[in-house]
């Protein structure tokens, strides 16, 4: 049997083999070679497709698995971005997309007017073409965790404006071709009115959604439900769905945390299978036989793709000078900048079937796609490898944090919690259900293997270690301790029983207790909303406090929760306590937060009582409860489990170092040192 015969292969069960071996074993061998991984996804599908080798043919299959992985990779974009970041950066960002779009097409029309004797209209649009931009290589990003750079923030909010007004040009080129029906103000309010619908509703459907159904599953469906509505509206309206997909991810940015088990799912799905066929799919669009048509194809395609290459690097030059940013950052801007593959083809398509472009065109604009998504992948590569390098901690964490299991009912709000703690440099994590003794021992502990069973679930879906551990014991405290000297654990996770049960004996039987023999960070919570549901922070600081190592880490796990939520964070505290807070140097929220003194403790019971049910109190408490901060402790626990009080509460105590059997915190204030020299 000929090579002819065998191939292009029609039957869709070899076509799911051959496919699936490429997204496989392609990214393991660019990875052996030091190759972009996703150039050498986009390489390979022009050599086995129809241009070249011929092997596989672009089936519907293949198309419509290629369409949903570019919108993954828009929609993660969107729900990576830092809106804080974005919002101080908006100036920057509708500037740079203004500028990434406007000089490259100016260069390139200038250079299909005067070099290519083009017409007005082709002119145009090819250089639409080269003037926007697709963030294919936004995967590279993501790997490298460097979505929250300001870099990052202005290459993306810029592809946004970027590609709305390559839209908007083709548009009017393809009106003024024939196209009677467009009318620009009206374009303007459908996309306004559009804008104006997600942006509104989204997040009211998200917050009702998430607060009604638990499942993670129903969550992950949910979600694939408001990203093809918004892609679908926006192909309404007259958009490119990747519009929807990236609006439809900053919408929802701060109701999907990112350490969160739905971003897991989202991510594998996503990355797994999607995204790699849209790297394939792209690259089995591109004709390679079209290198054999002669100086005139090349010389098309070498005058668009250095005058397009041309325009956006002097951009990225300029944006990174004007921000002060490292060379790094402009590689990032560049790089997320050059590459041109949805929209570009979209356009395409779009003027060849109008009769403004030929085939010989239209080939040049697919080989345009191949080249500057190399490039662009090689170039951000090159930059996120240099970035991650400089802000990675390689050594990993001695940390090991234990989570007390009790109910089902808190279980859910418990691991949602331990996750976002969670670094991914730590050990694993320990669950721990205790059951004490008693006649119905048996049951309890039955009960605390399917607990712990349903929490290792949790955990294995965010990709976390977990470790379970069913204990029998006379006593809660003396269990927690010994087990958590068995795994040697020094951050302690459980939660706080319904209100009515929040009273002085606890605060004597069980918080107390916990703190004398626990030397380790202690957080208890009870959250009435989920956690991605949470608008604001409220941050008691009742002291003085000591501004140590324990502090310091007690401050990094409130600026965890702080930033998967999203939300604004507000601290209250006397002058010492709050310059303590600012002292650890920590953007909390992004930006929106807010340091706000207070001189008595009645005063942040005035605070408490503004606090709503999806708000979240976190107190930061002594661990000597006989202080003058215990005491105002004291006073703020009593005030939590009053009847009218229905938000979300959290306790955090800092760990504590045992020196010669007494407790003792690393001084690092000047006062402290002070203290230390005249001893």
């Amino acid at each position: 049997m000929s090579f002819q015969q065998l191939f292009p292969l029609t039957d869709n069960i070899w076509i799911c083999f051959a496919v699936l071996t490429l997204v496989l074993f392609v990214p393991i061998l660019c990875k052996r070679l030091r190759f972009p991984q996703i150039a050498g996804l986009i390489l390979t599908g022009a050599i086995i497709g129809p241009g070249f080798l011929n092997i596989l043919h672009i089936t519907p299959e293949i198309r419509f698995f290629s369409r949903i992985g570019l919108l993954f990779i828009m929609f993660f974009a969107g729900l990576e971005i830092d809106l804080e970041e974005m919002k101080r950066n908006k100036v920057w960002g509708i500037t740079f997309g203004v500028l990434t779009f406007a000089v490259p097409w100016l260069l390139c029309y200038v250079s299909c007017i005067i070099m290519l004797n083009l017409t007005v209209q082709t002119s145009a649009i090819l250089a639409c073409i080269m003037g926007s931009h697709t963030l294919i290589s936004y995967p590279i990003i993501s790997r490298y965790g460097l979505g929250r750079r300001q870099s990052v923030t202005i290459s993306v909010s810029g592809a946004l404006i970027a590609i709305l007004l390559a839209l908007v040009v083709y548009a009017i080129m393809m009106s003024t071709h024939g196209d009677s029906r467009f009318n620009p103000l009206w374009f303007t309010l459908r996309i306004a009115v559009y804008l104006s619908a997600v942006i509104l509703l989204y997040p009211r459907m998200a917050r009702t959604f998430f607060n009604r159904e638990t499942n993670s599953f129903s969550h992950f469906l949910f979600v694939m439900i408001l990203l093809a509505l918004s892609c679908g509206l926006a192909q309404l309206i007259g958009l490119d769905s990747i519009v929807g997909a990236f609006l439809a991810g900053i919408v929802l940015n701060r109701y999907i945390p990112k350490s969160s088990p739905l971003m897991n799912r989202l991510d594998f799905v996503g990355n797994t299978l999607f995204v790699p066929l849209f790297l394939l799919g792209t690259g089995m669009m591109i004709d390679l036989s079209g290198l054999s048509e002669g100086w005139l194809f090349i010389t098309v395609f070498a005058v668009l793709f250095t005058a397009g290459t041309l325009g956006k690097w002097v951009v990225a030059l300029f944006v990174q000078r004007a921000n002060r940013l490292t060379r790094n950052d402009r590689l990032i801007i560049f790089g997320l900048s050059e590459s041109h593959a949805a929209g570009a083809l979209a356009i395409a398509m779009g003027a060849f079937a109008g009769g403004l472009m030929d085939n010989s065109t239209l080939g040049t604009t697919v080989l345009i796609v191949l080249f500057s998504c190399i490039l662009s992948n090689i170039i951000t590569e090159n930059g996120a490898v240099s970035l991650h390098q400089d802000q990675q901690d390689d050594e990993p964490h001695d940390n090991r944090l234990l989570v007390m299991l009790t109910g089902s009912n808190t279980l859910r709000a418990i691991m949602d919690t331990a996750i976002t703690l969670y670094d991914r440099n730590d050990r694993d994590m320990v669950g721990l259900y205790v059951t004490v003794t008693g006649e119905h021992a048996p049951k309890y502990m039955q009960d605390g293997k399917g607990r712990l069973k349903e929490a290792q679930e949790i955990a294995a879906s965010a990709d976390i270690p977990f470790v379970t551990h069913n204990r029998l014991g006379s006593n809660i405290i003396d269990s927690i301790l010994h087990a958590s000297d068995e795994f040697e654990t020094d951050s302690l996770l459980m939660g706080l029983p319904l209100r009515p049960s929040i009273d002085l004996p606890y605060l004597e039987n069980i918080i107390i207790p916990l703190n004398d023999g626990f030397h380790g960070q202690i957080v208890l919570q009870r959250f009435i909303t989920p956690l991605n549901t949470i608008r604001r922070i409220v941050v008691l600081v009742p002291g003085p406090v000591l501004q140590d190592e324990a502090f310091e880490k007690c401050m990094r796990s409130i600026y965890r929760l702080s930033m998967a939520i999203g939300c604004a964070t507000e601290f209250y505290g006397k002058d010492q306590p709050v310059s303590a807070v600012r002292g650890t140097g920590l953007n909390f929220s992004s930006g929106r937060v807010s340091y706000n003194e207070v001189s008595e403790t009645a005063d942040m019971h005035w605070v408490i009582s503004g606090l709503r049910n999806d708000h979240l109190l976190m107190i930061v408490g002594p661990r000597d409860s006989e202080s003058h901060a215990g005491r105002s402790f004291r006073h703020l626990y009593e005030r939590i489990h009053m009847p009218d009080t229905d938000f979300s509460t959290m306790l955090l105590f800092p760990e504590t170092k045992t020196v010669k059997g007494k407790e003792e915190a690393t001084l690092r204030t000047e006062r402290d040192f002070l203290k230390m020299l005249r001893m």
